[in-house]
């Protein structure tokens, strides 16, 4: 048996290193998810919000558009549902998407019946619409000289 290098079997190594990275990267792709038909609302919410801690914005989307797809007559979870989505848009940093979302979402308030929505979601779509207009977040940081100043 012939006796291997080191450089050899440094190469052998670094290969099978990153061919394992690339094998995990590929698992660990998020693509659709098959929402089953039976979740109840709070279950559709549920997974939304964990998918969105996870940081998996496209499966969050899919699990708060399901919800508006399957309980449209749901106003007060819709509009929840709505400032999840315009949200996650806004973390995705897909900035017009979020704004007209919102746009969308605070006109519902608008309506006669608006007193029946939660006030949450128009009170925050309001904040991220200041938060996107003073730059994003987190906002800059003052300068030491700026703070020094004001002390």
């Amino acid at each position: 048996m012939q006796k291997l290098s080191r450089l050899q079997a440094a190469r052998g190594c670094a290969f099978f290193v990153v061919s394992l990275l690339f094998v995990s990267l590929l698992a660990c792709r998020t693509g659709p998810v098959v929402i089953p038909e039976d979740l109840t609302q709070a279950e559709l919410f549920q997974r939304g919000q964990e998918a969105l801690d996870a940081g998996r914005f496209t499966v969050a989307l899919q699990y708060y558009e399901t919800f508006l797809e399957r309980f449209p007559e749901d106003r007060v979870n819709g509009a929840e549902a709505h400032y999840e989505i315009a949200f996650i848009h806004y973390r995705m940093d897909d900035w017009d998407t979020a704004r007209q979302l919102f746009a969308e979402l605070l006109a519902k308030y608008d309506a006669p019946d608006a007193d029946q929505l939660p006030a949450w979601p128009r009170v925050l779509s309001l904040r991220v619409l200041e938060v996107m207009d003073e730059g994003g977040w987190p906002p800059p940081r003052p300068r030491r000289a700026d703070r020094a100043r004001r002390e």
